[in-house]
């Protein structure tokens, strides 16, 4: 019973968050929404913050797996690499995810919520980076340095592209950008797509 309350407060609350942002969503709504106390809301995640951040995590956890998911499916670890980071910005800027991660993240978590994007599968992309040395595909880099370049280098084009508007193609800008640092990590110094 617990972990129903749990999941519907967080499916509630990050359609409420989505769509009219943390400082517009009332805790008396959610709850109502939820069919729950206010009381129960808090029980379970402290305070509105505390509930933001599970909806952050839920969010970031959700963009990873459905990743993953495509990653697994391709049979060439370099093509899956980097689709995977290809892919993260069309995923993390949707609008049902946009507002929760790039608008009121930092602004409710500070530096916890960069944390909790920089840090979330931090480990595989190391593991991934030390298999592509060893297959040859990759320079001979330390992966794990390689792997938390390439996660900031990803939240920072994240961030600046949901801070423009359509017609500055930020996304477009950073996906270039950011196939140009990745062939720079082949062996041969070319673009692999």
């Amino acid at each position: 019973m617990a972990q129903d309350t749990t999941e519907r407060l967080l499916s509630v609350a990050r359609r409420a968050f989505a769509e009219e942002g943390f400082a517009a969503t009332s805790l008396d709504a959610l709850a109502a929404e939820a069919g729950m106390t206010r009381g129960a809301l808090h029980h379970h995640f402290g305070n509105k913050a505390g509930l933001f951040e599970a909806v952050l995590r839920r969010v970031d956890a959700e963009i990873s797996a459905l990743l993953d998911a495509e990653w697994v499916a391709e049979p060439d670890p370099w093509r899956g690499f980097r689709r995977w980071y290809d892919r993260y910005l069309d995923e993390a800027l949707h609008p049902s995810r946009r507002r929760i991660l790039f608008q009121d993240a930092t602004a409710v978590l500070g530096m916890k919520a960069v944390d909790i994007l920089l840090d979330g599968g931090i480990a595989e992309v190391i593991a991934d980076l030390t298999r592509l040395v060893a297959l040859g595909r990759v320079r001979p880099v330390d992966p794990e340095a390689t792997a938390h370049l390439l996660n900031g280098a990803i939240a920072n084009l994240a961030f600046w592209a949901a801070e423009g508007a359509p017609a500055e193609q930020r996304v477009d800008r950073a996906k270039r950008t950011l196939a140009l640092v990745l062939d720079g990590l082949t062996a041969d110094g070319t673009s692999h797509p």
